[in-house]
């Protein structure tokens, strides 16, 4: 019961966080939208910084298992970085995804540690994934990388080459899913192109 409670209030602050911030979010409208007591919620968390740092921490922990889970179906090398990459991109490109980065950033000067927990349990947990993958691959001899994490940092920036900065600004509103795999495949192909073995 205790675990359900805590799952309610988590989602209705995410939804009252994406809607106004961390700034404009007021305690008594996310309990209203978690659908308990303002006590019941300070019971859980002491503060409202609290509460987003663990929202943050869910909504990563989520994103990087989805991302996880395709590198882990162990199919051909060029099909598994693509459907990665195309996933990495919609990801992105996804509004609740953008919503938390800027909020993630807008904050950090406030609170370096929202800033620190967004950067390591997201970006920095999504690199490290890649570049575990990408060793056992060249373990297996289909790649050779002298440096995975590098090469992991490589291929995401090929994959959001020319299209990141647009999203996070607003000039981008979406992206069609033909021009996603496009990019998918794009970035694989220059990707593979270094560090496949011939």
């Amino acid at each position: 019961m205790r675990e359900e409670k805590l799952s309610d209030i988590v989602d209705g602050a995410r939804r009252v966080f994406f809607e106004c911030g961390l700034a404009g979010a007021r305690v008594d409208k996310i309990a209203d939208a978690a659908g308990v007591s303002k006590a019941t919620l300070y019971a859980y968390f002491p503060s409202k910084t609290d509460l987003f740092t663990e929202v943050v921490s869910r909504e990563c922990e989520m994103l990087a298992e989805d991302l996880e889970k395709l590198l882990r179906k162990q199919g051909p090398v060029q099909e598994t970085l693509q459907m990665f990459s195309n996933s990495l991109i919609g990801l992105v490109f996804s509004n609740a995804y953008i919503r938390l980065y800027r909020i993630c950033v807008a904050e950090a000067g406030r609170f370096p540690e929202i800033g620190e927990l967004f950067f390591k349990s997201g970006p920095e947990r999504v690199r490290r994934i890649l570049a575990c993958y990408l060793t056992e691959r060249c373990q297996m001899g289909d790649l050779t990388i002298p440096d995975p994490d590098l090469a992991a940092d490589q291929f995401i920036q090929l994959s959001f080459t020319g299209i990141l900065n647009d999203r996070l600004f607003g000039v981008q509103k979406r992206i069609d899913k033909s021009t996603i795999t496009g990019r998918a495949e794009s970035a694989t192909n220059a990707f593979l192109a270094i560090y496949a073995v011939s």
